[in-house]
């Protein structure tokens, strides 16, 4: 019996055989598919084009497919090339440096360059990455070895990293990247890697595609806002995937939140890059990253002997080169501010009011419709506590005085570990006042809308003082008062800030305050 085909046939058969071997060509492998969610997996290196010919034999016809892999991005090396591309320094602030063009081979951060003295000095940009502890022994060993970080020639890469054939073993880790080389000891918290890390990566990065403006000794830099490029990944090189999360979960809930579309990779994904490379005859490259060191930070005088802040040493590079476009106005921050708060369900929104005055233009914040004071009590937390009549008392101030000013003014009394994290920010975004004992719950000031009357007062035990919060909130232009029992200062009131100091009693759960002393605070 004759079987005849028909095209249409001939055709079905020609895609069911297409199909079959792209679906064995694909998916020929025993081992199950092992997804790691916080791995970058949508960078593969960099390979060589292939192409790939599959002949299909039906009755007398023949079809001829060609399927073609194609690099995915202009980032990415040729591995061809006799020459690499030599690292440029884009900008740099202690502990904040941004590169184009960096290398890594078996652990250590090449910079490939004929001219290393055009560099900063290394412990400026890097650091041998154990805890830190403030004795000698330890801050020596912090210092950075060759093996954190070393300069190369490009005559040297190629000799290390090529081979007979001409060909380069570099393979590039498309998009930007931000590297933050520092242990788990500070990035558990929530102040430390939302007001503080990632605070610096944004003013550092906002500001390092923006262009500068000559009008820096206003009080207001102008727009128009610039968007950066978008960061591809975060890499917490020497944390684990539990060490960058806080308890509470803001850390992760804020990642997401504010980078929705960054990938995160750990210590265990940074070992397998260093593991695979260990031999020292191939490398990875990363075509644009910022290096972010805590250490390196410590060693530059804004954060080493100012602040004590790491984010200041980058806040205060780019301020003053103009290049933080909206500094009391918090445009540079604001991207973030309006990411989080409406992943919280939160109202961000705010306007700057632009006026012309005789001589010039001025940026003035609006003022708040209505008043809102948020006092964030830590009397169900662990420590730092207020004395319960201390606390009860301030209470009772704070509700007198809004009752006296009227109906456009509001108090929310707040334990925010009884708060989901959505319902805090939609109390935070509607806050004109936080109030709080020293601690972490202050650091919801980041989320505050900008206003002429934004406020942060914060409590300490006598004779005590932090930095933190009194810092980030001159960093946003708000007011910060610190209060000591019945005594209060405000910088640039009086005597202005006082020194750093953590006497006997500054966690103790028996903090005195006056309530009527932080009502009048204005």
């Amino acid at each position: 019996m004759v079987i005849r085909h028909t095209r249409r046939d001939i055709i079905l058969l020609l895609v069911g055989a297409v199909s079959m071997r792209l679906f064995t060509s694909f998916f020929h492998s025993s081992a199950p598919l092992d997804i790691h969610p916080e791995t970058d997996n949508h960078s593969p290196p960099t390979q060589k084009v292939h192409h790939t010919t599959t002949v299909i034999e039906a009755l007398t016809t023949t079809v001829t497919v060609t399927l073609k892999s194609e690099p995915t991005s202009h980032n990415a090396l040729d591995l061809a090339m006799q020459q690499l591309p030599p690292t440029s320094l884009v900008a740099h602030a202690p502990g904040w440096t941004l590169f184009k063009n960096l290398y890594m081979s078996a652990g250590t951060l090449y910079i490939v360059t004929d001219t290393p003295s055009e560099y900063p000095k290394i412990p400026l940009m890097a650091s041998n990455p154990l805890p830190a502890e403030n004795t000698p022994q330890n801050i020596a060993l912090r210092e950075p070895t060759a093996y954190n970080m070393a300069f190369i020639t490009p005559a040297q890469a190629k000799r290390r990293w090529g081979d007979d054939a001409g060909q380069n073993r570099v393979f590039t880790a498309d998009g930007n990247t931000v590297l933050v080389n520092e242990p788990q000891q500070f990035l558990r918290h929530y102040y430390h890697l939302v007001a503080e890390l990632m605070f610096g990566v944004q003013a550092f990065w906002h500001g390092a595609f923006s262009k500068p403006s000559f009008d820096v000794d206003r009080e207001y830099v102008r727009g128009p806002h610039p968007a950066p490029p978008p960061i591809d990944r975060v890499m917490f090189a020497r944390s684990s995937a539990d060490g960058w999360r806080d308890g509470p979960g803001f850390n992760a809930y804020f990642m997401r939140a504010a980078f929705p579309a960054t990938t995160i990779e750990v210590e265990e994904d940074w070992e397998d890059r260093v593991e695979i490379t260990e031999t020292g005859d191939r490398a990875f490259h990363f075509p644009q990253l910022l290096l972010t060191d805590r250490s390196a930070s410590h060693r530059g005088a804004v954060c080493g002997s100012q602040t004590q802040r790491i984010a200041a040493e980058a806040v205060e590079y780019m301020r003053k080169r103009g290049q933080l476009v909206g500094i009391r106005v918090g445009g540079w921050w604001e991207p973030v501010r309006q990411k989080v708060l409406r992943f919280a369900g939160a109202d961000a929104s705010f306007d700057a009011v632009f006026s012309r005055e005789a001589g010039g233009e001025s940026t003035q914040l609006p003022m708040p419709s209505k008043i809102v004071i948020t006092y964030t009590s830590r009397q169900s937390a662990g420590n730092r506590k207020l004395i319960p009549e201390s606390h009860e008392g301030l209470v009772n101030a704070l509700r007198e005085l809004v009752q006296r000013k009227g109906p456009n003014w509001k108090l929310n009394v707040i334990e925010a570990e009884k708060l989901t994290r959505d319902t805090q920010l939609q109390i935070i975004a509607r806050t004109t006042i936080l109030l709080g004992v020293h601690g972490n719950g202050l650091t919801h000031l980041v989320m505050m809308p900008p206003t002429r009357l934004s406020t942060v007062i914060e409590m300490f035990y006598p004779g005590g003082f932090a930095h933190d919060y009194q810092w980030t909130s001159r960093a946003l232009g708000m007011k910060h008062f610190a209060v000591w029992n019945d005594t209060y200062r405000s910088e640039g009131v009086g005597e202005g800030k006082p020194r750093v100091n953590y006497p006997d009693g500054f966690q103790s759960n028996r903090i005195p305050v006056d309530g009527p002393t932080v009502a009048q605070a204005d």
